[in-house]
């Protein structure tokens, strides 16, 4: 019996992959594909224990092993040791590399975004959730960033909570489907909404069955998981039913049978890997053909032979008379394509190409209707209106989002209008009438609306002296109206990572070199100070800030054209050169005035205070070990993914603006700034707390919006940083380190690393701060 060929073929590996490559055996063919595994079993919960992950994981440990994974596993997991799993999968990968990340035990998600719990978890509310818990799109991160040829996600967790029965789950609304990214493949142990069974066994019924399947030969990684779907609806009679999520362009086997020949050279432009993935999303003939007309020693070249021979041979066997033309087409095509390089269609065709867009692939057919390159560019137009779809769904989804974080009548009212046939109208309308009802018994209780909150200060009447509280009683006011998430103390590596290079080689050594630290519990604050909550405070105490204050060099700077920032005589806090409201978070203060606010607060007592660097990196990160809390890496499929597309079309598109408001093309259109991201957020200064997601420890802002003062003195770089945690009160205290990056940061400073100085006098319209606490 003849031996069976099969063609594995990475995304965003093809560059890097070698010139020729030849696989002779199953061993040599498996150590030409670098596989790097996370295995994690959690079965020993305080609450809600369960049998059988830890088995889970050890089987899939040994299953991959000889399957020649280099295997990272953590048996029942403890929040502090989180990021050191990560960081060890992390510091495994390479471009390139099959990366596979197996989970068993209790998980959940929380307003959209799935997180595995530590065993050692104590959730109480949501915000307890993040900290303590692995957040999933922390591992895609993780997996994109390291430039991942393909990325596997099997998750054998709990779909509901809380955790009851012998099931992994409870009542609730289970995990959240994860858009995943290209070249990623996502494989939950049952559908959205249903439950995954532990099983009676020594594994999950789910893992068992997965187990069982992937040792087969010649098995695309699709199919397999196709088998292991009715493997578990038969043993558990229906009532569980794995659910894929995200596709592979290539394909992926974890065992190949019979010897393979493979011969892949360099990609010559991203034409070439645009034009494959069209011809295997048309999967005819006549779309490897064209494929091969245009691209006859192209790097998928020998994959299109071979898919073009299975079509061939399925031909013949269907209709023998009609099969001999279709085998003799490609080396027909390539004579022709030899023969006239530069004919008409050809020269026409690269130019589409090159264009990439819609009006072009439909020029070209207008041209050629029936031309060498018409399949492609039909399939290409499929799949940009599939594209522009999931893009509008997505810009929908944000601005649902967008309205529940602002959770006003005139927030939703604005979805209404940009979306009257969206997919969440009839919610929109329900929280809308809510929205009405609850401002109107605010009304009738003498406080102020949502809409007389957002309205601007000199719009609104000042409050009559009657109704003045004691200063007493106006702290306890202010201090009942903040909201600070509660962090666990763990060690995380600080600084910027050896990789983590950027244009600013002075900005790269300030955040240098890395070193561990170990914080202690503390909390922070949700959201950045606001306008409203800085007023209670110049209300009750009648202070000035330094901006303020006649005959001190009174201004704020603040941002004008051309990417500078000039002191601007009167700009302050109430005004700082761009509209805001009670949402926006306080910019044009000092360090100096930040101190007398905490003093303000704190009273005789203490308690709260700025953040220490350490403190602020580590909220930053969330759990994180890339640059940024999100993967921004910037590969030929980043621009399917990313909703505000940038004008540059030399860069990738920067997917930050999707995670942050930073500076980018909306701040270039406002003011001619010359560095920012290659996409637009919409917002070209400060916008209001909450606009942007929150990150992995629900912390909204972290990166992005305004940068924030923190405790310490600056330091050129971290040589001599505590190790504790704890703000550094050594070196220049009469300049403060800043934090996060703001609306007019570049790459360089939106990054979680990245510190900044100004004196403690200083005051900027893209400078605030954010509160913290030592835990009582």
């Amino acid at each position: 019996m003849r031996p069976t060929l099969f063609a594995r073929f990475l995304i965003g590996v093809v560059l890097s992959l070698p010139l020729p490559l030849v696989a002779q055996d199953l061993s040599s063919a498996r150590g030409n594909e670098h596989r790097v595994a996370l295995v994690i079993g959690n079965s020993a919960y305080a609450h809600s224990p369960l049998k059988n992950p830890v088995n889970d994981a050890r089987a899939m440990r040994d299953k991959l092993k000889k399957m020649e994974f280099d295997v990272v596993m953590r048996e029942n997991l403890k929040a502090r040791d989180i990021g050191g799993a990560l960081r060890e999968f992390r510091s495994k990968l390479r471009p390139g590399s099959i990366a596979l990340f197996f989970y068993a035990g209790h998980g959940l998600q929380i307003r959209g975004e799935n997180y595995l719990p530590a065993v050692d978890a104590e959730i109480s509310s949501e915000e307890d959730v993040p900290h303590q818990s692995l957040n999933v799109n922390t591992v895609l991160n993780t997996m994109e960033d390291s430039k991942a040829g393909v990325n596997l996600v099997l998750l054998d967790a709990c779909r509901n909570n809380p955790f009851t029965r012998s099931f992994r789950s409870g009542a609730g609304a289970g995990l959240a489907r994860i858009q995943a990214p290209s070249g990623t493949l996502i494989h939950y142990a049952t559908r959205p909404g249903s439950v995954a069974e532990d099983g009676d066994g020594a594994n999950g019924t789910y893992t068992a069955a997965l187990l069982a399947q992937i040792e087969e030969k010649g098995v695309p990684i699709e199919q397999a998981l196709k088998r292991v779907t009715v493997r578990v609806k038969n043993a558990t009679k229906g009532k569980q039913e794995p659910w894929m999520e995200g596709s592979l362009t290539g394909d992926f086997y974890f065992v190949i049978t019979g010897p393979t020949q493979i011969t892949i050279q360099q990609a010559p432009v991203d034409a070439d890997a645009a034009a494959w993935q069209a011809a295997e999303a048309t999967n005819t003939a006549a779309a490897y053909q064209a494929y091969l007309s245009e691209y006859p020693k192209g790097l998928y070249a020998a994959a299109a032979r071979v898919k073009l021979a299975g079509l061939t041979a399925a031909s013949q066997a269907a209709a023998p008379p009609q099969a001999a033309p279709a085998a003799a087409a490609p080396a027909a095509a390539r004579a022709k394509s030899e023969a006239t390089p530069e004919d008409r269609d050809t020269a026409l065709w690269q130019q589409v190409q090159a264009a990439g867009s819609r009006d072009y692939y439909e020029t070209y057919l207008k041209e050629f209707p029936r031309g060498k390159y018409a399949p492609l560019a039909r399939a290409e137009l499929k799949r940009l209106a599939t594209q522009e779809k999931e893009q509008q769904a997505q810009a929908e989804r944000q601005a649902w989002e967008k309205a529940q974080q602002i959770n006003s009548e005139e927030s939703y009212q604005s979805y209404l209008v940009e979306y009257p046939r969206g997919t969440f109208v009839a919610l929109a309308q329900a929280a809308q009438k809510k929205a009405r009802k609850e401002a109107a018994a605010r009304l009738a209780q003498g406080k102020p609306t949502m809409r007389e909150q957002q309205r601007p200060a000199d719009e609104r009447k000042a409050p009559e002296r009657s109704d003045k509280k004691k200063p007493d009683e106006a702290r306890q006011a202010a201090i009942g109206e903040l909201s600070l998430a509660r962090l666990s103390a763990a060690d995380y590596p600080m600084g910027a990572a050896a990789d983590d290079v950027t244009d600013n080689p002075e900005a790269d050594e300030a955040a240098r070199p890395q070193h561990n630290v170990k914080v202690a519990n503390f909390e922070l604050a949700y959201y950045e100070v606001t306008v409203g909550q800085f007023r209670k405070f110049v209300e009750a105490t009648a202070y000035q800030t330094e901006a303020e204050r006649v005959g001190r060099s009174p201004g704020c700077h603040v941002a004008r054209s051309g990417g500078e920032f000039a002191v601007e005589r009167s700009a302050n806090w109430r005004a700082p050169g761009f509209a805001q409201t009670d949402s926006h978070p306080v910019v044009c203060v000092s360090w100096n005035d930040t101190q007398a606010y905490v003093a303000w607060l704190n009273g005789a007592a203490a308690g709260y205070r700025l953040p220490s660097e350490a403190e602020w990196e580590y909220a930053a990160r969330a759990g994180t070990v890339t640059p940024r809390p999100w993967s921004d890496t910037g590969n030929f499929f980043a621009r399917m993914f990313q909703s505000g597309k940038g004008t540059d079309p030399e860069q990738p598109p920067s997917r930050t603006c999707r995670n942050a408001n930073v500076a980018d093309e909306s701040l270039k259109k406002a003011l001619a700034w010359p560095v920012t991201h290659n996409c637009s957020d919409g917002q070209a200064y400060a916008s209001s707390g909450g606009y942007f997601g929150r990150n992995g420890f629900s912390l909204y802002d972290m990166i992005g919006n305004v940068s924030e003062w923190t405790q310490d003195c600056w330091n050129p770089s971290h040589a001599g940083a505590p190790l504790d945690g704890k703000a550094r009160l050594s070196g220049d205290c009469s300049q403060r380190v800043i934090r996060g990056g703001s609306w007019s940061s570049g790459p360089v400073y939106a990054r979680s690393a990245a510190r900044q100085k100004n004196p403690a006098s200083y005051r900027a319209s893209d400078l605030g701060f954010r509160l913290a606490r030592t835990q009582p």
